[in-house]
């Protein structure tokens, strides 16, 4: 293992008036939130150079805070970025070079002129304690102004320096920011305008488009595809979202609760449970159905988000306000039966004991004690999401969507197999099916399977041109374009 990726290894949710929605919804991302060179520290995003070396090494000639990019001074050198949320929301740490992207920081404080951070994405139980200061002098290298956050870096095992500015704000004329009420809180998400719909027309005459809803997959994934589990990103539903607007249709994509900028919604110590998300989704498609605009609403799932989907939509009022929905490399083998296969080569007293776990959670909300060999799947953190996740069924779930279903998979996907998607075609044998070639589970065009594993961390695999016409057709309520591979099992 290089000397980088040991240094920084990652520990392994009534329909209101539509005038109160748009209230709240607080459609405010297409004015910029602070440009560079401002004063204080604000939020946005700041980018700039963190500069660290073993503690016990020998320093450099200049005293700590030291900016020099001569790696003979400084052994380590990474570019550096910090997305200042808001006192509520937090702080989002990306340090590319290391592969890691939207990395949540639990301990932080903050005002106009001081920042101080814990960073504990290191390998063990190694943290690093960020103070820095606004400075109004300083002068980052390459940078034609001044005004800076400049500060220290400690650590038990590294020490170091940091400097980061304040980058202009983009703005996207088609594209909106909504915060988007549920329990606790929001949800940040971004609604894509189609390019016919540039510029803004009267707000007095509402547009006509269809939306689709896009639903991020499993784990901590998301509206833009990535997990910050997962070295790297891949912005696959960035990338699909814009295809679309190509197309002439409308996306809607959200950060679930614990992921991306709503990962303050998630208690500490505790994982969002599969109903949970069942519930915020509940209000996406509330919020989605009130947009001032006309035309179709299509909800469109990812794998575990497909899942999620289902399960708000099998609610007749909700799925009341959609008009499709689309299924994309998703399993129908349920999570207790994988929880079976998962376990089949353990001993029959662990096996035995894991499934006792399993009925005890889905039957009593209860967790019993387990073997330490069960200890990390049964863990107190992951109680509330087991409960909720192993009692439920893919299969019984989609017979009660009452809504026309485009079932999608893809040619190269090594993570669902054809038999498990077969389970969902066989439970609505009228719903349309279509296999993408050469797509993946991350929904990335793939040649071969060492291509196949690169594109879960490489943003340069491109989404399939054919998904995103085949989910234009179906928003669109128009034929399937051609060029698909026959299903069959």
């Amino acid at each position: 293992m290089s000397v980088l990726r040991a240094l920084f290894h990652k520990k392994v949710e009534f329909f209101p008036s539509l005038f109160f929605l748009l209230m709240i919804l607080t459609i405010v991302s297409v004015l910029p939130n602070g440009i560079a060179g401002a004063e204080e520290i604000v939020p946005g995003v700041w980018k700039g150079v963190l500069l660290l070396r073993e503690v016990g090494q020998k320093q450099s000639s200049a005293q700590l805070p030291s900016y020099s990019m001569d790696q003979q001074s400084t052994p380590f050198s990474f570019e550096f970025y910090l997305r200042i949320l808001s006192k509520e929301r937090g702080l989002l740490v990306d340090i590319p070079e290391q592969g890691l992207y939207s990395y949540p920081i639990d301990e932080y404080t903050f005002d106009a002129q001081q920042i101080s951070f814990i960073f504990d994405a290191i390998e063990g139980d190694e943290e690093l304690r960020f103070l820095g200061n606004y400075s109004t002098s300083f002068l980052p290298p390459g940078s034609t102004h001044r005004g800076a956050i400049v500060g220290s870096v400690r650590g038990r095992s590294w020490n170091g320096s940091f400097y980061v500015q304040k980058q202009d704000s983009s703005t996207d004329p088609g594209q909106i920011s909504l915060d988007i009420p549920v329990e606790g809180g929001a949800l940040p998400a971004t609604l894509v305008f189609p390019l016919r719909e540039l510029p803004f027309l009267d707000p007095n005459s509402p547009p006509d488009f269809p939306l689709i809803l896009l639903v991020a997959g499993a784990g901590r994934a998301d509206r833009d595809g990535n997990n910050v589990d997962v070295p790297g990103k891949i912005d696959s539903l960035r990338q699909l979202s814009n295809m679309l607007r190509m197309r002439n249709v409308g996306t809607l994509r959200y950060d679930k609760r614990g992921t991306g900028e709503a990962y303050k919604l998630e208690k500490p110590g505790r994982m969002t449970s599969f109903s949970e998300h069942v519930r915020d989704l509940t209000s996406v498609i509330i919020a989605a159905a009130a947009l001032p605009r006309h035309g179709r609403l299509i909800v469109a799932g990812m794998n575990e988000g497909a899942w999620i989907a289902m399960s708000a939509l099998e609610d007749e009022k909700v799925a009341s306000l959609v008009d499709g929905f689309i299924v994309i490399d998703a399993s129908g083998q349920s999570p207790i039966e994988t929880l079976k296969q998962s376990i089949a080569s353990l001993d029959e007293e662990l096996r035995a004991k894991a499934l006792e776990a399993a009925r005890n959670l889905v039957q009593r909300g209860i967790l019993i004690d387990v073997p330490v060999a069960l200890a990390d799947f049964f863990a107190p953190s992951r109680k509330d999401w087991l409960a909720t996740w192993l009692a439920f069924d893919p299969v019984e779930t989609i017979k009660q969507v009452q809504l026309p279903i485009l079932l999608i998979y893809g040619e190269n996907d090594l993570q669902i197999s054809r038999e498990e998607f077969s389970m969902l075609v066989e439970a609505r044998p009228e719903a349309a099916v279509r296999i993408v070639p050469e797509m993946n589970y991350v929904l990335k065009e793939v040649k071969n399977e060492d291509e196949n594993y690169a594109a879960f961390t490489d943003p340069s695999f491109k989404v399939p041109s054919l998904l995103a016409d085949l989910l234009a057709s179906f928003a669109k309520a128009q034929p399937a374009p051609e060029g698909f591979v026959p299903w069959r099992l």
